[in-house]
């Protein structure tokens, strides 16, 4: 077997022509679902009582928040000590999913997932992605305001110009962030290739591929949110059947929370909800998987990589 060129279609189908055993796909897309859908249920359980407050202000305080203010301090409370328990599993949740996508896309493994070496690399390389971005996000900033204010000491006539080159300036700023993006978009892939943390590097091996890259994701988007967007107007489609026979009570002010809370604990209504929760979550882990094929092709197709003794020819 061989190794496939970088090209727009081998980019847009990566996530097809990785070898290695089969069912990696569902079964990475069932575990991130069911593993999602158990973070969100703990965190929907810990915010319960935030619900039933601003449920009672509504159905019997006329919407006068004022009365239950200790209430929702309290149930504040809860919802952010949720969100700090929460907060840590999330960030597990997404360095054993990114690295099972990588080791499936540079050496051909199975679905697998663990805590090891290669998923706190992963972890360091994320870090250093929000770092940049923090500094991308000051540097925006500084572009725009920097010509506004030098404009505004000049007068109107001179405010006018500087918002104009503040404008032009953002735009050419956002434009170099998302090439520089893209140019170090396999810092992670090539983590997991060299066993090591790698991430300006990155930038020679997508000399002359930004523009294949940017296309292969633009595709992928685009399909993905089509898909999603199905999902979701289900979901609402759904949960507004479920609500529909509360709609009348609900429009006259006869509701009380005791009758929504009836309706919206019932197994009849997170039943359907929750299917369709897990589905949704499928498709954006499916969709996180085969987005990451396109920079995982570009490291695994690194012109100072390929043929060396350790590169496994894993593609079908």
């Amino acid at each position: 077997m061989t190794h496939p060129d970088f090209s727009f279609g081998n980019a847009l189908f990566h996530f097809r022509r990785t070898g290695g055993p089969k069912g990696f796909l569902w079964k990475y897309a069932l575990a991130f679902a069911l593993a999602g859908f158990a973070i969100q249920s703990f965190n929907t359980v810990m915010s319960w009582p935030i619900y039933e407050v601003y449920l009672r202000v509504f159905t019997e305080g006329d919407g006068d928040i004022t009365q239950y203010t200790a209430d929702i301090n309290r149930a504040s409370m809860r919802s952010m000590m949720s969100s700090v328990l929460i907060f840590p599993l999330g960030i597990l949740f997404w360095m054993v999913f990114e690295t099972a996508s990588l080791r499936r896309y540079m050496r051909g493994d199975g679905f697998r997932l663990r805590v090891g070496a290669d998923e706190w690399r992963v972890l360091v390389v994320g870090l250093i992605w929000f770092g940049l971005l923090i500094a991308a996000y000051i540097g925006l900033f500084i572009v725009i305001l920097v010509p506004m204010g030098l404009g505004a000491i000049g007068g109107r006539d001179s405010a006018a110009v500087g918002a104009v080159v503040g404008l032009v300036l953002m735009l050419v700023y956002m434009l170099a962030c998302l090439w520089a993006g893209i140019r170090l978009s396999p810092a992670a892939a090539l983590t997991v290739r060299d066993g090591q943390i790698r991430f300006f590097e990155a930038w020679r091996v997508t000399r002359g591929r930004a523009g294949v890259l940017f296309g292969a994701w633009l595709v992928i988007g685009l399909a993905m949110m089509v898909v999603i967007l199905i999902a979701y107007s289900i979901m609402a489609v759904v949960g507004f059947v479920q609500l529909g026979p509360l709609f009348p009570a609900l429009q006259d002010g006869s509701a009380t929370s005791a009758d929504i809370r009836a309706v919206v604990t019932s197994p009849g209504f997170w039943g359907p909800l929750g299917l369709i929760f897990l589905l949704l979550v499928g498709v954006q882990a499916i969709a996180q998987h085969i987005f990451g094929g396109p920079a995982a092709l570009a490291a695994r197709t690194d012109p100072n990589w390929v043929g060396q003794p350790r590169v496994s020819d894993t593609f079908s």
